[in-house]
């Protein structure tokens, strides 16, 4: 399929669509010969389902992105162990130029929008051969998309344009929905979506498919936001409906895991097993996973170059020296990582003081200690140790006293959450996995239940939600009188660090200026309370020649 794109807010689709002229002369009109065309793809189901595995190709492009897990990186879970300003070290780079803020943008205008839309205005077609069933199935995963993806721009840029059908010429005058009328639009394609979409079944080819839960789990966390939005508490009402869909299999048979499965053999936990390599999926048993998008070694389609978690979430623990001068080899299971996201204080020890021996917290599911595994070592097998001299960490001898091996605590050496573990059929070296991707599980919803019951003043409810959780961790049950949205947060911490978009749940919350301020050291000094959301990227408002697009505040050109 040629296409291309003008540098406007809303990618121009296909060159033989967009061509409009005065004339009406025969010659002038294009007949798209490629067999990829809309004219020539979308005329059956198969074509249909073409375009959707592309809105899934996307999707999991969101978090393969050139600069990934922004939704962590300055935040109250996590900071960069980069020295520069990058990952938002620095709040004041983050400008209308700056490289995540357009990636995002691009990943949905260009890529998700786009063919969501096209699905959704093509399937009007009266000539295709289909059932009215199979019809609203293929647009209800389209609108589950569609609506993600608005629900992604919504709490990162605040109020976004809304285009909600394919466009067939060139627009220069877009507007910005409030945040209000975008999430409108989210709940009413995911209330479609939940209409139409298929419950799950026990079928290893539909792994990675949108089932009724996704959309229900969506609408749960869409219907606080519209509450907290408008001050209807009848949302809230709506949220705890529609998770309790979920949760009570009215959606299909979706449970919290409680014992080991999958590779059993393999030291560790129920918690760790859920994020162990091919045990994401409901054919290893794993009955928790609503939405996990889906990587396939030497597949093409299948990922590229894999789930790069483990690359940017564990320490560059290779520039540790020993005593002897002997670093810490990359091998098996540990990969190759560089420190990229460095866990905050808060995550590491802050969360787990009134339960230290909470599962999730086991040294199965997190790596405080370190070891030298070079042979070549007289200090082979030995536990790394370090010492502080003035403030600067350095390797200690074995009676404690310093080397002069120097230690960055910031990015190489400090405990590695193991959810990012994994088989590595690149080799180590490669420092990635092929690991599925959460995108959804049931813990979360059970969490969201919760969260609308705080927001409800119902304590009790939230407890006895969040203790589901807790028991699995066999973690000591809250009380009611400690519940409230701090703790439903530290939870979700402490459940979902790595797999919640942080950013983008704060962000619903109006949290994330306070929570980064109290929390993230680095933040402190460059923050300020309009970096709650991104900048509209300068190109979009530049090509937007016809119509104002105007820039959130605090950002040069913005409204104050």
């Amino acid at each position: 399929m040629k296409k291309f794109s003008l540098y406007i807010i809303y990618p121009l689709i296909f060159i033989g669509l967009l061509l409009n002229t005065a004339c009406n002369d025969d010659f002038l009109n294009e007949i798209p010969l490629d067999r990829f065309s809309p004219e020539n793809l979308l005329v059956n189901k198969a074509g249909f389902e073409t375009v959707i595995v592309a809105l899934h190709n996307e999707a999991r492009a969101e978090q393969t992105l050139d600069r990934p897990d922004q939704m962590g990186a300055g935040t109250d879970v996590s900071t960069s162990g980069v020295a520069d300003g990058r990952f938002f070290n620095n709040y004041r780079d983050i400008l209308p130029e700056d490289q995540i803020v357009n990636y995002y943008w691009d990943w949905a205008y260009a890529s998700m929008l786009k063919n969501a839309n096209l699905i959704i205005s093509r399937a009007e077609n009266p000539n295709i051969n289909w059932t009215n069933e199979e019809k609203n199935a293929v647009v209800a995963e389209a609108k589950f998309f569609r609506a993600f993806t608005y629900n992604t721009l919504v709490n990162l840029f605040g109020g976004v344009p809304i285009v909600d059908r394919e466009l067939t010429e060139p627009k220069y005058d877009f507007v910005r929905a409030s945040r209000l009328e975008v999430l409108e639009f989210v709940k009413d394609d995911l209330e479609f979506a939940i209409a139409w979409l298929p419950v799950v079944e026990n079928n290893p080819s539909k792994d990675g498919r949108i089932f009724k839960a996704a959309a229900l789990h969506l609408l749960a966390e869409v219907y606080i936001s519209l509450a907290l939005e408008t001050g209807n508490t009848s949302y809230l009402d709506k949220s705890i409906e529609a998770s309790t869909a979920v949760i009570n299999k009215s959606a299909g048979n979706y449970q919290l895991m409680t014992q080991r499965f999958g590779n059993t053999q393999r030291p560790g936990d129920v918690f760790s097993d859920l994020f162990w390599t091919n045990q994401q999926n409901r054919t290893s048993g794993n009955l928790e996973t609503i939405w996990a998008v889906q990587f396939e070694f030497q597949t093409i389609g299948g990922g590229g170059g894999g789930n790069v978690h483990l690359r940017w979430w564990g320490p560059k623990f290779e520039d540790v020296r020993s005593p002897d001068g002997r670093r810490i080899l990359v091998g098996d299971s540990l990969g190759r990582s560089q420190g990229g996201n460095r866990p905050l204080n808060y995550f590491f020890y802050d969360i787990w003081q009134d339960d230290w021996n909470d599962m999730r917290n086991s040294h199965h599911n997190i790596r405080r200690d370190w070891y030298y595994n070079d042979p070549t070592s007289s200090f082979f097998g030995e536990k790394v140790k370090i010492v502080k001299v003035n403030g600067n960490a350095f390797i200690a001898n074995r009676d404690g006293t310093p080397t002069n091996f120097g230690v960055d605590t910031l990015r190489w050496f400090y405990p590695m959450i193991r959810k990012i573990e994994g088989e590595m059929p690149l080799g180590a070296i490669q420092g990635r996995t092929n690991n599925d991707q959460y995108r959804m599980r049931l813990a979360e919803t059970y969490l969201l239940r919760a969260e609308a019951y705080v927001h409800k003043n119902d304590p009790v409810s939230a407890a006895a939600d969040l203790n589901v959780v807790r028991a699995r961790a066999r973690a000591l049950p809250v009380t009611p009188d400690k519940v409230n949205l701090d703790y439903i947060l530290d939870e979700r911490a402490r459940e979902l660090i790595i797999e919640e978009p942080r950013r983008r749940t704060l962000v619903r919350l109006g949290l994330l200026y306070e929570r980064t301020m109290r929390y993230n050291y680095r933040a402190q000094s460059n923050m300020e309370p309009y970096h709650e959301l991104w900048p509209i990227p300068q190109k979009a408002i530049d090509a937007n020649r016809e119509a104002v697009l105007r820039q959130n505040p605090g950002y040069p050109g913005g409204i104050e």
